[in-house]
């Protein structure tokens, strides 16, 4: 098992803080991360927002420039809001800056608003996806590269510097079968919000590709303190803040339908209790099919077990999120690093 930690970079009204100071407590937190064994550090992005910060490849330059071993990567980049050629070049420049830390995480993205921001067309986002795909993966791995499509078109180049890493680690979100497709018709390794496998192996097979031969990684909020009570306490407006967030997102659109349907919705229940209390008596709950791990360290082997069980190869774990108190979100990663983890090396 594969164990990463994710910055958001969240910083909502009211509890905001100085961004200075925001970032501070996340680099602080990036050193820590790779202390305390961690093998991952991701970022997310989204524009508009105080939920995200969007600029993840500078952020993962200052990381890489304050960490030697732990590997960085982007969960995720949308694709159909850049031009390819600039993803290929930042992500190579970032191979470099880190020595071959990097693992670049794609995706075709959803959100109305990100699409409206750049001026894009969200119609046309799944065959922008095709194509920087093949693109990015082309000038990655050959000398040089030219391409002609209906969105892109360049004569060939080639990418320079040329990255340490002969064959970019790369991976592809996905929550719907076509995106389960394509992520395996490319090889990518699957960067999932949820445990639903079944159609990323089948997809891997129906492409003449060995799923043992492929990660599968997943998002999981996880904050840990010496007990239930204290851990509720201190995750619980978080929470209702992240969940707030992105049922107003999920609801621009049809493309999450299936978890809009499903008993309780996007997050196991419906209306979201703000409450710690009432959170805690949530049986249910998650985030699209990854339960929300809010308690112990003994409670976090068992959801860690279920994962490797359900076939995760790499977990990706929120500690510092929306509102959380840093001090709080680095005793949460000390406990799961030091009474969790070692118990799948």
């Amino acid at each position: 098992m594969d164990f990463g930690i994710i910055f958001s970079f969240s910083n909502p009204k009211p509890q905001q803080i100085p961004p200075v100071r925001l970032w501070e407590n996340h680099l602080r937190q990036a050193v820590l991360a790779e202390e305390l064994g961690f093998d991952h550090i991701w970022t997310a992005g989204h524009p508009d927002t105080e939920m995200y910060f969007p600029a993840q490849f500078p952020t993962l330059a200052a990381i890489a420039a304050r960490t030697s071993r732990i590997r960085i990567g982007t969960y995720i980049v949308v694709v159909p809001l850049y031009h390819p050629l600039q993803i290929a070049e930042e992500a190579v420049t970032l191979d470099v800056i880190s020595n071959g830390r990097f693992d670049l995480g794609l995706g075709v993205g959803n959100f109305v608003n990100d699409f409206a921001a750049y001026g894009a067309s969200r119609s046309e986002r799944a065959s922008r996806m095709e194509e920087g795909l093949t693109i990015i993966q082309g000038l990655w791995e050959q000398d040089e590269f030219s391409f002609e499509g209906k969105h892109w078109r360049f004569p060939p180049i080639s990418l320079n510097p040329r990255p340490v890493q002969p064959k970019l680690p790369l991976w592809v979100a996905a929550t719907v079968p076509a995106a389960f497709d394509r992520a395996a018709r490319f090889g990518a390794h699957l960067a999932g919000t949820g445990p639903y496998f079944e159609l990323y192996d089948e997809a891997l097979r129906k492409h003449g590709r060995d799923p043992a031969d492929h990660y599968r990684g997943i998002l999981q909020f996880m904050h840990l303190a010496d007990t239930r009570e204290k851990a509720w306490e201190q995750a619980a407006p978080s929470l209702v803040l992240w969940c707030e967030y992105y049922k107003r997102k999920f609801d621009e659109h049809d493309d999450l339908k299936f978890f809009r349907d499903q008993p309780g919705g996007y997050f196991g229940v419906d209306p979201l209790p703000e409450s710690p209390d009432e959170l805690a008596k949530v049986k249910q709950l998650h985030f699209l099919g990854a339960p929300f791990g809010v308690g112990t360290p003994d409670d976090a082997l068992g959801w860690v077990r279920t994962a490797q069980e359900q076939g995760v190869t790499h977990l990706a774990t929120f500690h510092q999120l929306a509102a959380m108190d840093a001090r709080h979100a680095e005793h949460s990663m000390r406990l799961f690093a030091d009474e969790v983890m070692p118990a799948f090396r």
